[in-house]
C-alpha cells in the first residue's frame, strides 16, 4: 500500500496493470497518508470482507516505511511482492477419470 505495486498481474483470468498505458495495478499511498491514516485503511481491509485479523497499529506502519526506505518509493513488482510473501497454492485434486461404458 505504501508504495504501490506495477506491472502485469492476472488474478482470475483477468489482466491487471496494463504496461503499455503504463497504468500502475495499484497507486502507492505512502507519501499522501500519514502513519495514523495508513493503519487505519489497512485495519479497515483487514477486518472486513469475511476477514477477522487484529488492528494495526500506526508505529507497525512507522517501523515498515523505515524498512523499505531504501527503494525510494518505487513500486512494487508482483515477483517482489511474491519472493516477500509466497502463496500458499491449493493443490487441486487429480480429476477422476469417467465410469467406463458397458458394451451393449
Amino acid at each position: 500500500m505504501l508504495n504501490g505495486l506495477y506491472g502485469p498481474q492476472i488474478i482470475d483470468g483477468k489482466a491487471y496493470g496494463d504496461i503499455a498505458t503504463g497504468q500502475p495495478a495499484m497507486t502507492g499511498l505512502g507519501q499522501l497518508l500519514s502513519d495514523e491514516e495508513v493503519a487505519a485503511v489497512l485495519t479497515y481491509v483487514r477486518q472486513s470482507f469475511g476477514n477477522d485479523l487484529p488492528v494495526v497499529k500506526a508505529d507497525q506502519v512507522k517501523k515498515v516505511r523505515a524498512e523499505i526506505k531504501d527503494k525510494n518509493n518505487a513500486p512494487y513488482t508482483v515477483e517482489e511482492v511474491l519472493k516477500q510473501h509466497p502463496l500458499e497454492v491449493a493443490k487441486a485434486a487429480p480429476a477422476k477419470a469417467a465410469p467406463a461404458q458397458k458394451k451393449k
